[in-house]
């Protein structure tokens, strides 16, 4: 495995229609804000099976996963797209309706031995939402702050095979291959 050494390109876009057995398509993709961090945990199975006093088998199978994103900023159109926020002549009003389904992805910037490689990592299907927002008043020594979108993913059936897919990842050379690579997934021309 290489080092992780940056992160660039963060993009979504909707998920316009998914049936069980088949792919999944998007629409309204976008490179929507300069990425900071994230932070993803997979929530494994973690099953073990036991007889005459040993383990005879276990299970550690993902079962879904989250994901902390910092990002530079969040504009309205971003926040309409990952949150579901709807636009009425000019404002964004939040509601309790669920946010949207959507595809998420990014580049992670690797190095080994000093050769930079780009991860391009694609998340099949998540909710994102924003769990709390912290305004605060500029001081002397100002404390950038940045939003962070809380994401609960789930896996998608896209054969008869009954594996669930969760995301998927690419690793290239240049940089615009993963991006060119990312953006056929959201569907950015």
């Amino acid at each position: 495995m290489n080092a992780n050494v940056g992160m660039v390109y963060p993009v979504a876009a909707t998920v316009a229609t998914y049936t069980p057995g088949s792919t999944l398509t998007y629409t309204g993709g976008s490179n929507f804000a300069e990425a900071v961090a994230a932070t993803v945990n997979w929530d494994r199975a973690d099953g073990h099976f036991y007889g005459d006093n040993v383990e005879l088998d276990s299970e550690n199978g993902i079962l879904g996963y989250t994901i902390d994103f910092d990002l530079s900023g969040l504009s309205d159109a971003a926040r309409g797209l990952l949150l579901g926020e709807t636009a009425t002549s000019g404002e964004y009003e939040i509601t309790d309706k669920a946010a949207p389904d959507v595809g998420f992805g990014y580049i992670r910037v690797m190095r080994n031995k000093g050769v930079v490689s780009y991860e391009a990592w694609w998340f099949r299907k998540l909710k994102f939402g924003v769990s709390s927002e912290e305004t605060r008043t500029k001081e002397r020594d100002i404390e950038w702050r940045v939003p962070t979108l809380n994401g609960v993913g789930s896996g998608v059936s896209l054969d008869s095979s009954g594996n669930l897919s969760f995301a998927i990842h690419k690793t290239y050379s240049s940089l615009n291959d993963a991006k060119s690579y990312l953006n056929g997934k959201a569907g950015i021309v």
